[in-house]
């Protein structure tokens, strides 16, 4: 399985006859509504071992055989990852894509958040993406000053991760309805009494309702509560084990440990680390509603969050965050102005819609594109795709870690589901009754 970029002149039918498939064959993996393709538009093309994305760097005495010979995938991948590749030449300088084939399948763990709407769509959402889960983190259960917690309509969405063989997390957060309070932490990490309260309520709601396990999002904590909140996540921990419980702990993305950083300082990884099953590492949200358009997500600098935390805390329990949206900016940008929540799929078909071109960054491994709306308001999109999906895929092989932790289900994202199959085997962890 790899990605093929759609070049000028390609159709879905050329495209399909290069690989020896059919036009369904790439329709249907793909989820395409069409046979409309626009330069620049990744797709799926499911043949074969399956493959993850590195960048590469062309040397002078490169030519597209030698760059095959030694990554050992066939040329034809090669170029159809990369719109600038030509079958008698290759640039000579800057940097390529190159498919990394996966010489057997990884096993690693998939979390995925869900706000839980209380109805059958919740059953849906999760039956959707069912076989590719190993936790439902069900967000969220909101901490309250006096350590009691709010309630959530979890019971779909507890029996459909239950037939899905899916271990579903009790997700505790300290927001407070609108956005996440530090005030709310800090009165219940200071004060023994109450952070008891909470972590017995915490306890008892995951053991009651048949959670197998607790996840902890608390964001946007004063740096001066770090030996408080290492202290919490060591005290649940041990009462969550006694339970038979699992316990994980969200936190902000870093590159070096500031204690005083005012929005990660207090996330002592290496403390954090050693008390709990997993860490999800909120490495998304560089580009955020509320700021200038760019990408989700940058390759690098998710890189550099990875590399650091693999300093601090074993790989195996480190799993790294995706998002399964992207934003769509008016531009240029006024202020208090906000983007448009947008997931991959429509994105794609927007993109389609307008006829235009999708630009790939190599830094950031994101795509982007512009187009003028009904009103003749400019604007710019950025997304994730199959391309930016694998590029990511290859730093969990790379850095060997636990897994993948997604924000959130229910925007649709064909194409990561069926790399994901295609990839990596995942982990069952349901308990047995």
């Amino acid at each position: 399985m790899f990605v093929h970029v759609v070049k000028p002149d390609e159709t879905l039918f050329s495209i399909a006859k290069h690989y020896g498939g059919t036009a369904e064959w790439i329709r249907t993996v793909n989820e395409l509504e069409d046979d409309r393709l626009i330069v620049g538009m990744s797709l799926v093309i499911p043949a074969g071992p399956p493959t993850t994305l590195r960048t590469y760097r062309i040397q002078q005495e490169d030519t597209l055989e030698t760059i095959a010979h030694q990554f050992r995938v066939p040329p034809r991948v090669i170029l159809a990852a990369n719109e600038r590749l030509a079958e008698t030449n290759v640039p000579i300088e800057g940097t390529i894509w190159v498919p990394h084939p996966m010489t057997q399948p990884r096993t690693v763990e998939v979390n995925a958040y869900m706000i839980p709407i209380g109805g059958n769509i919740d059953w849906e959402v999760i039956e959707d993406a069912a076989d590719d889960l190993t936790y439902l983190s069900v967000f969220s259960s909101r901490v309250q000053p006096n350590g009691s917690l709010s309630d959530m309509a979890d019971q779909q969405a507890l029996a459909a991760a239950k037939a899905g063989k899916i271990a579903p997390l009790l997700t505790v957060t300290n927001f407070d309805g609108s956005h996440f309070n530090p005030d709310y932490a800090r009165g219940i990490l200071k004060d023994e009494r109450v952070r008891r309260i909470v972590i017995s309520n915490m306890v008892a709601r995951a053991k009651e309702r048949g959670y197998q396990g607790i996840n902890v999002d608390f964001e946007h904590l004063h740096p001066d509560l770090r030996t408080d909140y290492n202290r919490f996540i060591q005290e649940l921990a041990e009462a969550a084990r006694q339970q038979d419980l699992t316990t994980g702990v969200t936190v902000g993305p870093k590159m070096s440990d500031d204690p005083y950083n005012p929005w990660v300082g207090a996330f002592d990884y290496r403390s954090l680390g050693q008390h709990v099953d997993h860490m999800t590492l909120l490495t998304f949200e560089w580009g955020w509603a509320g700021g200038q358009p760019m990408a989700i997500a940058p390759l690098s600098m998710v890189r550099q969050v990875l590399e650091y935390a693999s300093t601090e805390v074993p790989p195996d329990k480190l799993m790294m965050g995706m998002a399964l949206y992207g934003y769509n900016w008016a531009f240029p940008v006024e202020e208090g102005s906000r983007a448009i929540g947008i997931s991959p799929k429509t994105a794609l078909d927007l993109a389609i819609q307008h006829r235009t071109h999708i630009h790939f960054q190599t830094e950031s491994a994101a795509p982007m594109f512009s187009y003028g709306d009904s009103r003749n308001q400019a604007r710019q999109v950025w997304f994730e795709d199959a391309r930016s999906v694998l590029a990511k895929f290859h730093l969990v092989q790379e850095l060997g870690l636990r897994g993948i932790s997604y924000w959130m289900l229910g925007h649709p994202f064909p194409q990561n589901w069926a790399l994901l199959q295609g990839t990596f085997q995942v982990r069952k962890r349901l308990a047995v009754e």
